[in-house]
């Protein structure tokens, strides 16, 4: 199940930031759009995207991972091969919704989802495991391959090619092999030969053994749940200004901000976040959240500030500089994810973990989509400098690590709902 959890998490790459930007010369050229149109619509089909992505997870609860997942994937491999037929910006944005809210926020919930029912002692390291061999394996091998076959086959049918490509390589795994949890074939969490009391994955429909089991209100009534989501939202959102901006902050930094510079800094980045999340999951499973969580904003903030040091012309070389800051900032994007994902599941429980994991899921997407257009229009605003902007990222991480060093365990609810199909759908409760 965790490889079948990792290619899904994989499969989500054609929708993320780091291969999407890779098109976005042809979408100019092709559509007649400026940089900030461009921006804009990445961005504006980024949020909207975020909207139903609790309603996903309240699905995943109610009809099982394994029918919505093969429902998205379809739909996304659909999504792709339609960008293709964008006609303006209006239509492109619709583009950008459909791939970044079925791949990138469907998809990559699902896959985190899976590992959530899977396991509970080793959750942190298969966590780990499916960040680095989903997404920083992703992020470090496929934008080379994906630039090749622009180059030779042209966009068009290189978008053809993922989206059948995600549906050959995903969906026979789905339907063969994927399944919701493992009592369903008569196994246990972890891998174990027995249940026993620590497990509190659903058993047999009945509630599970000892699950704090916030529904998605009681978790966001709680000072935890938000300080695990602003250190969520803010990782994701300046990692992916950094990634986006790289080759502008490198030109500006004063060298000649190319392609391939860009392109060291930012795998810079893959390779450390992926090496990091080995390290960092495993200390998930022996230490408290609060003891390492504050590492993360830490080394968030002091990649910051080095790439604020290159950005602004200080460094003698820019290119070894961004370097330097994407791997820091990077090692602590893997505290991060790797120590606050199972903290959600430990603190919250699994009863309703589908619907709590799509509301902080929505918000995460719509962070990242928010975060290259606010960052570009600073920039502007400073006078085409990106000083003030990679210095607001270091102060902002400052606060964020007092938070996390006060994080807590909540007390559960009184009157749990032990119910593990989720509520009707209730518009009142998408906070956005």
């Amino acid at each position: 199940m965790v490889i079948v959890a990792v290619l899904m998490a994989m499969a989500t790459m054609p929708s993320q930031t780091v291969i999407v930007s890779l098109f976005n010369l042809s979408f100019r050229e092709k559509l007649g759009l400026s940089v900030a149109q461009l921006s804009l619509a990445y961005t504006v089909g980024t949020i909207i995207a975020a909207f139903p992505l609790s309603w996903v997870g309240k699905a995943a609860d109610k009809f099982g991972i394994r029918i919505v997942a093969a429902v998205i994937l379809i739909l996304y491999a659909m999504a792709l091969i339609a960008l293709n037929w964008a006609t303006g910006i209006i239509t492109l944005g619709i583009g950008f919704f459909c791939i970044r809210f079925l791949g990138q926020g469907s998809l990559g919930m699902l896959s985190g989802h899976t590992i959530a029912m899977w396991f509970e002692r080793k959750l942190g390291m298969a966590h780990s495991v499916l960040a680095v061999g989903g997404f920083a394996l992703g992020s470090a091998i496929l934008p080379k391959p994906v630039a090749w076959m622009i180059g030779e086959f042209g966009p068009s049918q290189t978008m053809l090619y993922l989206g059948i490509g995600v549906v050959v390589v995903l969906m026979p795994l789905i339907v063969f092999v994927f399944r919701n949890k493992p009592e369903d074939i008569g196994q246990h969490l972890d891998g174990d030969a027995s249940e026993h009391l620590y497990h509190d994955v659903a058993h047999g429909g009945s509630a599970p053994i000892g699950d704090p089991a916030f529904t998605a209100a009681q978790a966001r009534a709680t000072l935890s749940f938000w300080i695990l989501l602003t250190l969520s939202c803010t990782s994701g959102c300046i990692g992916t200004a950094l990634l986006f901006h790289m080759q502008e902050i490198i030109r500006v930094g004063g060298a000649e901000g190319t392609e391939a510079q860009a392109a060291g800094a930012n795998q810079m980045w893959a390779i450390s976040f992926g090496l990091g999340m080995l390290c960092t999951g495993w200390l998930a499973d022996k230490f408290r959240a609060r003891v390492l969580l504050p590492i993360a904003p830490f080394l968030m903030m002091l990649g910051s500030l080095v790439c604020w040091y290159g950005a602004t012309g200080r460094s003698a070389d820019v290119v070894f500089t961004m370097k330097v800051g994407m791997l820091i900032y990077g090692l602590g994007m893997a505290f991060s994810v790797a120590v606050g994902s199972p903290a959600v599941a430990r603190f919250f429980g699994r009863t309703h973990h589908g619907a709590i994991r799509g509301f902080m899921t929505s918000f995460g997407v719509a962070a990242t989509g928010l975060a290259p257009y606010l960052a570009g229009k600073w920039y502007e605003l400073a006078g085409e400098d990106f000083g003030p902007v990679l210095l607001s990222f270091a102060i902002w991480c400052v606060p964020l690590m007092f938070a996390t060093a006060m994080l807590k365990r909540p007390t559960p609810p009184a009157d749990p709902d032990l119910t593990p199909d989720p509520d009707p759908v209730d518009m009142h409760e998408v906070e956005l």
